[in-house]
């Protein structure tokens, strides 16, 4: 009689693929709820990636022990630390750095499917999220190097007229048309501002760049993972949060506005969404909200903008919606950033043009 097969562990099935010229993104199935999400280098990506030191990665795990200790309810994401990882067998790809999570879709592709369950989980990692940037923001930056912030730097270069693509040269060229000499000036000053903590207090430790496609949820319960690592640097608070919230202002008003994937898809609520957000950073501060926020994330939310619009252009190309962003970054310079903070009903969020 033939002796019973036993089955083997399955091999990693690779469930995702995408990204553009930046970075190009893989996500690997391991069985069960484990997923891994490898980042590796696109051609556009000019500069190594990079993982922070031994220090700062003490203190990023100390922050994530900190989260998970926390009562029920006050628990944030997870801060799911890269590593350095070879490229996937069979695939064309160079070394990057992997994050393995327990989930495959990100927040930034849940957010906007209009199925009421994908929102449900994206409003919860949003709100886990800014938990964990708030112990984040915690901890004082007192290493002996502290890296530019890798957006600042790309925004800053683009400004300058340093960037050499095509689209970009000429996103630059209809922004400081469409933005005027005034306007020009102000992102020009602010972005050379973000590069120190004046906004706030001293620097503290930063993510870098917190956003909806770096938040994991867990479909099966429990707290979201924030892939964390390659940004990691020190500064002021502001520009964590307003990292995010300028996303979804940016979000919010495209779908307004027809443009892009956001206004094609279905009606989604962006300041539920928000106010989760907000309300996970500020401990549920209600209606001192607005005061609890860092000074400066107005500023910051639209210097978000800012570098996706030149990013997009870069890594992705010319779209002719570019035009109607610029409109949209010359009306959120013109009101200092505030439209950012405007998520209502509740007023308090916009009460701050800091």
């Amino acid at each position: 009689m033939a002796e019973p097969s036993v089955a083997s562990e399955a091999e990693p099935v690779t469930v995702r693929e995408y990204g553009t010229r930046y970075l190009q993104i893989t996500v690997r199935h391991h069985g069960d709820a484990e997923f891994s999400w490898l980042r590796t280098p696109g051609a556009a990506h000019t500069r190594p990636q990079r993982l922070p030191p031994v220090a700062v990665g003490a203190a990023l795990r100390h922050v994530d022990t900190a989260a998970g200790d926390a009562p029920e309810g006050r628990r944030g994401a997870r801060l799911a630390l890269g590593e350095w990882a070879g490229p996937v067998p069979d695939r064309a790809a160079r070394p990057g750095v992997r994050y393995r999570v327990p989930g495959a879709v990100s927040v930034a592709r849940l957010l906007p499917s209009g199925d009421d369950t994908a929102f449900r989980l994206s409003v919860g990692a949003l709100a886990d999220a800014d938990r964990t940037l708030r112990r984040l923001h915690r901890e004082l930056w007192e290493f002996p190097e502290r890296p530019p912030h890798p957006g600042m730097r790309r925004l800053r270069a683009w400004i300058l007229g340093e960037e050499t693509g095509t689209d970009a040269g000429r996103l630059r060229a209809q922004a400081r048309t469409r933005l005027g000499p005034s306007l020009w000036a102000r992102l020009r000053d602010w972005s050379e501002a973000a590069n120190e903590p004046s906004w706030g207090t001293g620097a503290v430790l930063l993510h870098g760049a917190p956003s909806t496609g770096w938040l994991v949820p867990a479909p099966a319960g429990g707290h979201a993972a924030l892939f964390t690592g390659e940004e990691v640097t020190g500064g002021d608070p502001a520009l964590d949060l307003g990292w995010i919230l300028g996303e979804l202002h940016e979000l919010r008003t495209a779908a307004a506005r027809g443009l892009g994937a956001a206004g094609q898809g279905p009606p989604v609520d962006y300041p539920a969404a928000a106010r989760a957000l907000l309300a996970g950073y500020t401990g549920g501060a209600g209606a001192t909200g607005a005061s609890a926020l860092p000074p400066g994330t107005a500023r910051a939310a639209t210097l978000r903008l800012a570098v996706h619009m030149r990013d997009f252009a870069s890594f992705v190309g010319w779209h002719q919606d570019l035009h109607r962003y610029c409109d949209l970054l010359a009306e959120t310079l013109t009101e200092d950033g505030a439209p950012a903070l405007e998520w209502g009903p509740a007023p308090e969020w916009g009460v701050s043009r800091s």
